[in-house]
């Protein structure tokens, strides 16, 4: 059986970013150049790419409410154009085809 990892953004991850970000402020603090500049763009990668995955999200989310307002404002107007057509004055004939 073959086991993958698959890449997960949860609270472990927020966590590691948070101690991370306490790492490099202690280290910049004390001069450790080496350790600031890994926790930095360690920081920045995954920092990076949890906001990109967020933003993708509210992305969808938002084109989606998108799609749903508009066709609810589609409805609304078929239904005000189908009132319209019903209130219309007609004309109830019948007539015969001469030959």
């Amino acid at each position: 059986m073959i086991i993958q990892r698959k890449w997960n953004f949860g609270l472990g991850t927020i966590f590691s970013l948070i101690v991370v970000y306490f790492i490099f402020l202690y280290s910049r603090d004390k001069g450790w150049a080496i350790l600031a500049f890994l926790s930095k763009w360690y920081l920045i990668i995954v920092g990076g790419l949890l906001a990109l995955s967020l933003g993708i999200i509210f992305i969808i989310l938002i084109i989606s409410l998108l799609m749903l307002l508009i066709a609810m404002l589609k409805i609304r107007t078929t239904k005000h154009e189908h009132k319209r057509q019903k209130n219309s004055p007609y004309i109830d004939a019948e007539y015969k085809i001469k030959e």
